[in-house]
């Protein structure tokens, strides 16, 4: 898909899906409540809208699978963990349409941020150096992901 999709999807059709979305909802898989969700999106986006400096000589074993990750068409999987609602960390915000608000702005800041700028890499402790096709990818699949989690898009990938 071209960037140009990929940006409208991110923009725009994302926020149009979640129009169907209930903080209720519960998903077809995995822990998360629809607000969780949306809170992790903005989470993602927001740490990729800045450089977080330089990278190490050598990459960490970490970023060789982010990598590896990336390489392999950034298709995202369910693994299941142990883990229970319980573990989950308390929402950040009061409501979903809030949350929804704030991952609209962190998808603002994340367009501005590239679009304003002549380097088109930054550097990501967990992720290494990546370029922002990559990101807008990795931000694409991911959201389409979630969305598929809540049954708000019938096919994923």
């Amino acid at each position: 898909m071209e960037s140009n999709n990929k940006r409208a999807f991110l923009t725009q059709g994302m926020f149009e899906s979640f129009e169907q979305l209930s903080a209720d909802q519960e998903p077809s898989f995995g822990i998360m409540s629809a607000q969780h969700m949306v809170e992790h999106l903005s989470r993602l986006i927001k740490s990729t809208s800045k450089n977080h400096g330089e990278p190490p000589a050598e990459p960490t074993k970490g970023q060789i699978g982010f990598r590896k990750f990336i390489d392999g068409g950034t298709v995202f999987r369910h693994f299941p963990k142990d883990k229970t609602k319980a573990d989950l960390d308390p929402v950040k915000y009061g409501s979903l349409e809030e949350a929804i608000e704030q991952l609209s702005e962190a998808t603002r800041r994340f367009y501005h941020f590239f679009d304003n700028r002549e380097e088109t890499s930054i550097f990501h402790p967990f992720m290494g150096t990546i370029q922002f096709e990559e990101l807008e990818n990795l931000h694409y699949q991911h959201c389409r992901y979630h969305l598929w989690q809540f049954e708000q898009i019938e096919q994923y990938p």
